[in-house]
């Protein structure tokens, strides 16, 4: 239950503290004096959004601050978990909202989201106001307060996570079938175009390494050129080759020496000077032959180059994309071969996750229809108490299957079903949907009714903002009898304009507004109110602002009654 609530610099109130006992705890005071505050206090507790305008003007910041006991601690271990924090038997929730808007929040000293605070909210602060009457007629809303009421927790987990596994396997097969659909229709043309690029079977580089070797074939031509003329030298173009006339110099000077032994060495030197333009003519022969590809080489090589460039430009810029198009062209044809195989795995998985959603719905379904009965009666029953003696109401399940759809298929996080809460008020006029008969004041009696109808939750603190609207009379102190019954095993916070309500059994609290200190600025206040106090707020209430001796009589009895039952 909530223990403290401290708030500063909010709208109006510049600092207050306020201290909560279990069962009734009652807040009342004029139009605008600051009841709405508290409850925009209470809503920041429960992971509302925050907006700099709350800030009080002139400050940059505004704080609110909560203690909660717990009893059952257990019950919120799984929350807290996701906010990395231990059970504990004590909550203090401090939530700050700058000036600009944004908002820091801290549980038990440690940093925590908005989205953590709004689910560990509701499970702290259950509120019911004039706009959660209004939610009432919402069919979807008349779902969650019956699964309430049945227990249905762990179905609905068992619902939302079967149906996250049937939507995923059914994104799969479709996806799949997508896949396979697009392949088909490009299976031609990748199988073209793997035909032509492995017909070419390029190298990776390969463009690089013929161009190089193109490059040295022009270079090398001129080198041949130049070795040939050199060879012409060596071997003439006409009459006889140098090496022939070295021959006959040498064989002269071999005669010559004969006859004189001085021209033997001249002899040797010619025999050398042959040899050695016999192996220049072979070197340079050589050299020319080796010098790069010829002509019919060179021709094969343009055209190697020719057939790789028009790779490129079609599946390029690179040789390496071209060989990677060949791959991913490979790899998609052999997909499209496996992917009716893998589409049938996989619409078995989606048949199983189907049939599993199925199941659960149906359960949630046998479930809804037997809390259906007996919330009904609960309501009726309590309701005729609230002022509908006649009253007859029924909790009508709507499957969603249709055109021939199973549960299953039908099914959404929340199962296969569609609550319509009927409602009679007066003999004779037939049941309808809420929305198109119910009043303000028929809702809120409606809300109050499935309230007492829940099983208590110690650790759960329902705050009622104003429901009791457009009630009065017997109505009125028929409502306050029931609070006062829900308040025996609850603590419950409520912000009424009542005196009925007002004199609940449980403390009371006056919200007041008047000039700061300086007399400069608007402050509200939020005090406790001591038993004397209360029965001039009470008589306040009955009779006005200069409350007579009969009204003051007339609230001491009211708070008589209500402290005797």
């Amino acid at each position: 239950m909530l223990v403290e609530l401290k708030v500063s610099n909010l709208a109006l109130i510049r600092a207050l503290t306020l201290s909560f006992g279990p069962g009734a705890n009652i807040l009342t005071g004029e139009t605008g004096a600051g009841k709405s505050i508290l409850a925009g206090a209470i809503g920041l507790l429960r992971g509302a959004k925050a907006s700099g305008d709350l800030v009080r003007a002139g400050e940059s910041e505004a704080r609110v601050e909560a203690l909660f006991q717990l009893e059952r601690p257990g019950d919120l271990a799984p929350l807290l978990a996701e906010c990395g924090l231990e059970p504990a038997d004590e909550l203090v929730v401090q939530r700050v909202v700058g000036a600009n808007g944004r908002s820091r929040i801290r549980l038990n000293g440690s940093l925590i989201t908005q989205a953590q605070l709004a689910a560990l909210g509701e499970e702290l602060l259950a509120v019911s106001g004039q706009h959660d009457q209004q939610s009432l007629v919402r069919e979807a809303r008349q779902l969650d307060f019956l699964d309430a009421y049945g227990g249905h927790r762990d179905l609905l987990s068992a619902m939302a996570a079967a149906h996250k596994e049937r939507e995923s396997r059914a994104a799969a097969v479709a996806g799949l079938r997508g896949e396979i659909a697009s392949g088909e229709e490009r299976r031609e043309l990748m199988e073209y175009q793997l035909q032509e690029i492995d017909r070419a079977a390029p190298r990776e580089g390969e463009d690089r390494e013929l161009a190089d070797l193109r490059a040295g074939a022009k270079s090398s031509g001129r080198l041949a050129k130049t070795l040939g003329e050199a060879l012409e030298v060596i071997q003439g173009q006409r009459g006889e080759s140098l090496g022939h006339k070295l021959d006959r110099l040498e064989t002269l000077l071999g005669r010559a020496s004969q006859s004189d032994e001085r021209l033997a060495p001249l002899a040797e030197s010619a025999r050398e000077c042959s040899a050695a333009v016999a192996d220049l003519a072979e070197s340079l022969s050589k050299l020319g032959r080796n010098l790069g590809p010829g002509p019919e080489e060179l021709e094969d090589v343009e055209e190697r180059l020719s057939l790789l460039a028009k790779l490129k430009r079609k599946y390029g810029p690179g040789l390496e994309e071209v060989i990677e198009k060949a791959t991913a062209n490979r790899d998609a044809l052999a997909r499209l071969e496996s992917a009716a195989f893998e589409l049938k795995n996989l619409g078995k998985l989606l048949a199983a996750a189907v049939a599993e959603a199925e199941k659960i719905a149906l359960e949630l379904r046998s479930a809804r229809e037997k809390a259906a009965l007996k919330l009904t009666g609960n309501l009726v029953a309590t309701l005729g108490v609230l002022g509908f003696p006649k009253l007859t109401m029924k909790i009508e399940i709507l499957p969603l299957e249709k055109d021939g759809q199973s549960a299953g298929e039908a099914a959404g996080p929340k199962g296969a079903d569609q609550v319509a809460f009927l409602f009679c008020p007066n003999p004779g006029e037939g049941l309808k949907p809420l929305a198109k008969i119910a009043s303000g004041g028929e809702l809120s009696r409606m809300m109050l009714a499935l309230k007492i109808a829940q099983e208590p939750r110690s650790d759960q603190s329902l705050v009622f903002d104003e429901i009791d609207s457009g009630l009065s009379g017997a109505t009125a102190e028929a409502v306050a009898s029931k609070m006062a019954e829900l308040s025996a095993n609850q603590q419950i916070l409520v912000i009424t304009h009542l005196p009925q309500m007002a004199s609940m059994a449980g403390r009371h609290f006056l919200a007041a507004k008047s000039p700061d200190q300086s007399g400069g600025r608007t402050e509200s206040s939020i005090t406790e109110l001591d038993p004397e106090l209360r029965a001039l707020e009470l008589a306040r209430m009955l009779d006005g602002a200069a409350p007579s001796e009969e009204a003051m009589a007339l609230s001491r009895r009211l708070l008589q009654e209500a402290g005797a039952r």
